[in-house]
């Protein structure tokens, strides 16, 4: 019990600062993958069908090794796991650079994020330990936070080398620049153990009581919800470069457009996590799924000059309603239950964002990109009638 309350008193700052810098890096590789789906798909030629399997395998490993990640974390240590992994991400990267077949090209991805699918379970679960007594909420706004800034610093430097290099040199660079990143956060990251004993009698008691899950309903609810958000969110993003690129926006020029949506992300996990604090959560996520509907129905309308505004805008709602979810998990497991618990929520919602981008490109390709992108909009309208339930019992 004694090294547990060390853990919570002492070197929280590192903790803070490491997991978020793992997030970060994490968050910002994985949501490249945006900006090379266009030039892949020019360079071989691919139909919707083809680019919607590539991100449908990358986000589906994470999904298929989230949860079995989680309970190798329980076995081997969280922190090993969670470095291993994005050290895997880096070096799956490093791979891609140097594949010139689809195959090749997809079991690169394939690599990259099978090895880093426990991260944000196993980092949110060290996280609400370690903050456990006081200031979770304000821990996990900032490490949801460090994730989406990654997501407009990476792709946004990116971008810029894309332009200099082209988009093999430029994923070369960042994967080496990743690699160093992941040795030297490795050195920086604290590696206090936890009291053993305490855990397993908590875990013990956890299994008795259902992963110590405490309102089945209300997890429930909160998972098809997640599940939504995140089949919505992974569409909308594959395909939102082809729009712009319908819409006349040269190709160059759609790695910075997606930069503006992750810019408009970053800013959504934090100003909605704050206003779910103050109005509630069921109208928090009300209000931003019915802002997303609007808003990518709004961009599906405007024309070249007034879609830059707008981008931003869709970024803040099209994360803001992720950020109010990823802080309830924590709230509907025990404490020893929680890297089961974010393992199994992360597990089956990237599960369904990895099969929807393969679902809607065989829409695409046999109905059109203007139709496949107003789905997406419908779909964020029945997550509202499903809110009510998210407040779970005491």
């Amino acid at each position: 019990m004694k090294s547990r309350n060390l853990i919570k008193t002492n070197n929280r700052g590192r903790f803070l600062f490491s997991f978020s810098a793992f997030h970060f890096l994490d968050d910002g590789f994985s949501d490249s993958i945006y900006l090379f789906l266009p030039f892949i798909a020019a360079e071989l030629n691919l139909s919707f069908s083809q680019v919607g399997l590539l991100k449908g395998i990358f986000s589906g490993a994470t999904g298929l090794f989230q949860f079995p990640l989680s309970l190798l974390g329980e076995k081997i240590g969280e922190f090993i796991v969670i470095a291993l992994g994005t050290f895997g991400l880096a070096c799956g990267f490093l791979l891609l650079s140097r594949a010139h077949t689809f195959l090749a090209i997809l079991l690169s991805l394939f690599f990259a994020k099978a090895t880093g699918a426990g991260q944000h379970g196993l980092s949110s679960s060290i996280l609400s330990r370690v903050f456990e007594v006081s200031g979770r909420r304000a821990a996990m706004g900032t490490y949801n936070f460090s994730g989406d800034l990654g997501k407009v610093c990476i792709p946004f430097s990116l971008a810029l080398m894309i332009n200099l290099w082209g988009w093999r040199q430029a994923t070369l660079t960042l994967a080496i620049l990743g690699i160093t990143g992941v040795g030297i956060l490795y050195g920086l990251a604290p590696k206090q153990k936890e009291d053993d004993r305490f855990y397993r009698s908590e875990r013990s008691l956890s299994e008795e009581k259902k992963w110590g899950l405490k309102d089945r309903n209300s997890f429930s609810a909160l998972l098809t919800i997640g599940i939504i958000d995140m089949v919505v969110r992974n569409v909308f993003l594959t395909f939102l470069p082809f729009l712009l690129l319908q819409k006349g926006i040269p190709l160059g020029q759609a790695g910075f457009a997606l930069t503006l949506v992750f810019v408009g992300g970053a800013a959504g996990k934090f100003i909605c996590g704050v206003l779910a604090e103050r109005i509630g959560i069921i109208p928090m996520v009300v209000g931003t799924e019915i802002f997303t509907a609007a808003g990518i129905l709004t961009l599906m309308m405007l024309p070249f000059s007034g879609i830059w505004a707008l981008l931003p805008f869709v970024g803040i709602v099209l994360n803001g309603t992720s950020s109010v979810l990823y802080a309830m998990v924590a709230e509907m497991f025990d404490p020893a239950s929680r890297a089961r618990g974010y393992g199994l929520y992360y597990a089956v919602t990237l599960g369904a964002g990895a099969v929807s981008p393969m679902v809607f490109g065989l829409l695409t390709d046999s109905t059109g990109l203007s139709f496949t992108i107003m789905m997406t909009a419908l779909m964020v309208v029945l997550t509202i009638p499903l809110s009510r339930y998210l407040s779970p019992k005491p």
